[in-house]
């Protein structure tokens, strides 16, 4: 670890494809679906933020973003995705990680006293 893993959290972004079956399953399927998995990623919820995304080509339905202290919280909370009850239906297909950076005024500042 380096120094600013110190003083900045970590954030992972999880881009995902969903499968046209998720919603063939009804209001009522994708209801239990989503319940159960929101019981599954229960203790990642402090750290999950989703955005449901739209673009030009399409390559991806949902982007989340895990913010963490640590990059194992990270691989946690993408591996419990994976082995969730959601996964049948909605696939990670790229994840990129990286760090808060400092603020600006500060990122640019000696350490040294003057």
């Amino acid at each position: 670890m380096h120094d600013l893993a110190d003083k900045n959290k970590y954030v992972g972004f999880l881009f995902m494809r969903i499968n046209p079956e998720y919603f063939a399953l009804g209001r009522e399927g994708i209801h239990e679906v989503s319940a159960e998995h929101a019981r599954d990623l229960g203790r990642f919820a402090k750290q999950l933020t989703h955005v449901v995304t739209t673009g030009v080509n399409g390559k991806y339905d949902q982007v989340t973003m895990v913010e963490a202290d640590t990059l194992e919280e990270i691989n946690a909370a993408a591996t419990a995705f994976r082995m969730g009850n959601k996964a049948r239906y909605i696939e990670i297909v790229d994840i990129v990680v990286g760090m808060k950076a400092p603020p600006r005024g500060l990122a640019n500042r000696s350490s040294r006293p003057s």
